[in-house]
């Protein structure tokens, strides 16, 4: 391969640059209401509940609306200056969503100004809608003056909107906040954190109020990839949300700090571990069994409750689950064992798989709490015969785990049901390949 000259290094030169074509499309009053049109051409009525962001299902909802417009322009419509070097006959039809996207926001700038458009998704980062731009173009002067104070603070303007009137100060946002459940710490801790983490949280929900007080008090920087989108738990302790829901308020007794001791390990664990599939495993397989270790802890569970101290390492952490959950637990509840008999037993496949056959009750529990799934349900066909139940294990730098179902069909054959991953997720194809090499043993 020659060497480029360098007359052909020069982007600048030997790239024309490319001007994006402008859309024909604006915001139009009438006394009937507010209309994007398209081209001069074409029309829709809009509802203030409208969002100022269109994903790709209401782009496609804009522009099936505007294929089915009936809308007749008067013989004396004049073009707008803004429309002088755009193209008023591009056929709606020819457009992708992108287009239609990219024109409904440069409408919307147009319409309200950039200025509101940027304070609006700043203030109500999760739905915006065009109802929203008006009331934030009108109060734009005091949100601006607030968030000069205090800029990571934006999402909690918009919990009241009719405090806009007559907002000096924080001080109103702070005292709305503490009547909604925020601890005073968690406020002190809030003005500190990033502008990524206050806009994940849903402010109106008291299930995310509880986790960002479980925030604070953990006294720890929280990384915004470790906070669930959908209900702002710390990724593998979901399990904690109902107990954090009755005790959020008060996280200075005893069990509550035997919990937060429990999970600043667990994430000094996450923190320090590099690969990125170990971080998974982690999350996916060990928190949540840490979490129902913690959970019975708190509630008192077992003759003499464990107080984890400052010389508790991660390891120390496990073994006490690991103990509690087969030992601690099963004597607790007096369940008593079941057993069936084994089709193949356990074995290995090569290339490090390994599989173990489900022959037991106390087994599909522990797979269940392993794998977080539903297998114990399947105890009645496993004792008829009917199925067969294998957890299959690939060892190496990158561990994979699946719990394996044959269903039997007819006298003496055996075919494949479904093979799940963690939380019943799909499995890599090598575990697919290691399913069916069991089944021709089991032939």
């Amino acid at each position: 391969m020659r060497p480029l000259l360098d007359f052909e290094l020069n982007t600048a030169q030997s790239i024309p640059r490319v001007r994006s074509m402008r859309l024909p499309a604006r915001f139009v009053s009438t006394r009937s209401g507010l209309y994007f049109e398209w081209g001069m051409r074409l029309r829709v009525k809009l509802a203030e509940s409208s969002p100022v962001l269109l994903d790709d299902s209401s782009a496609w909802n804009l522009k099936a609306e505007l294929m089915r417009s009936i809308w007749q322009p008067p013989p004396s419509i004049r073009v707008p200056e803004e429309f002088q070097n755009a193209v008023l006959n591009l056929p709606i039809e020819s457009v992708s969503l992108k287009d239609v996207q990219r024109a409904w926001s440069a409408a919307i700038r147009r319409r309200f100004g950039y200025e509101v458009f940027k304070l609006s998704l700043r203030v109500l980062p999760r739905k915006s809608t065009l109802f929203d731009l008006s009331q934030v173009a009108a109060f734009k002067h005091v949100l601006n003056a607030r968030l000069l104070e205090n800029p990571a603070l934006a999402p909690l303007l918009a919990q009241d909107r009719g405090m806009w009137s007559n907002l000096p100060n924080w001080r109103v946002v702070k005292n709305r906040m503490l009547a909604q459940g925020l601890s005073q710490h968690s406020w002190r801790w809030l003005t500190h954190q990033k502008k990524a983490y206050i806009a994940r949280i849903d402010w109106g929900q008291l299930s995310h109020l509880s986790w960002v007080n479980f925030h604070s008090a953990l006294a720890r920087e929280v990384p915004i990839s470790w906070v669930d989108k959908q209900t702002a738990a710390l990724l593998g302790f979901g399990g904690l949300g109902t107990w954090l829901r009755r005790n959020h308020e008060d996280l200075n007794t005893m069990p509550a700090l035997n919990i937060l001791r429990g999970v600043r390990l667990a994430l000094q664990r996450r923190q320090s571990t590099d690969k990125l599939a170990h971080r998974h495993e982690l999350a996916h397989e060990e928190f949540p069994l840490i979490t129902d270790w913690l959970l019975g802890s708190a509630a008192g569970s077992g003759k003499q409750r464990v107080v984890i101290s400052r010389h508790w390492t991660y390891d120390t952490l496990m073994s006490r689950q690991v103990h509690w959950h087969l030992v601690e637990l099963d004597l607790e509840m007096g369940r008593p064992n079941v057993f069936w008999p084994e089709v193949i037993g356990m074995g290995s496949l090569g290339n490090n798989i390994d599989f173990i056959e489900l022959t037991s009750l106390n087994a599909l529990l522990s797979e269940a709490k392993k794998m977080h799934h539903c297998v114990p349900s399947y105890i009645d066909r496993c004792m008829a015969g009917d199925v067969c139940i294998f957890h299959l294990q690939i060892k190496g730098h990158a561990p994979q785990r699946g719990t394996l179902e044959f269903r039997r069909e007819g006298a003496s054959g055996w075919q494949i049901s479904q093979l799940k991953g963690p939380c019943n997720s799909p499995v890599s194809s090598q575990l697919w390949s290691a399913a069916h090499v069991l089944l021709s043993r089991l032939g």
